[in-house]
């Protein structure tokens, strides 16, 4: 089962290994990301850094809707991470049975973005992207871990004037 589909420019980092596996009950981490997936060390250290009992697979985006569509119907806490959110877009629309809930963590500070919170920035592409999710009924809030603060994008919109 999908527990958590998050974007988070840093996949599996410290704050997803201890607060947000436990947080969602995961033991099993779909990374997908393009330059992950195509370099075999990076992928190696990737897939090899899981904590005890846990799994994790590295996937290009093409290459993850099969592993996603088998996840959702296993009884596994599973989390899909990526770094950006037309990642996100692609995967609910390749895959309609994804649950209608995004995370959005950090995202790195790039030309033309706006500041969402310290640490997530979007760009105009990106903004329309979660607007399009939104209007699909998509669930899009940005949080970096369960207990800290939680900006709902419907928020973030009305607040930059979308």
């Amino acid at each position: 089962m999908i527990n958590l589909i998050r974007c988070d420019d840093r996949l599996i980092h410290g704050q997803c290994m201890t607060r947000l596996v436990q947080a969602f009950g995961i033991k099993h981490i779909l990374v997908i990301d393009e330059f992950t997936a195509t370099n075999p060390s990076m992928k190696f250290v990737v897939e090899n850094i899981a904590i005890p009992g846990m799994k994790n697979e590295v996937f290009t985006l093409d290459q993850s809707i099969e592993p996603i569509k088998a996840a959702i119907h296993d009884n596994v806490g599973t989390m899909i991470v990526f770094r950006f959110p037309l990642i996100a877009k692609e995967l609910f629309d390749r895959v309609e049975e994804l649950p209608k809930k995004l995370m959005i963590g950090p995202v790195v500070k790039r030309e033309n973005t706006v500041t969402v919170m310290d640490g997530t920035y979007l760009n105009k592409e990106e903004i329309e992207a979660l607007d399009y999710l939104d209007g699909k009924g998509v669930e899009v809030y940005f949080q970096v871990v369960p207990d800290m603060k939680r900006i709902e994008f419907r928020d973030f919109k009305n607040k930059i004037g979308g």
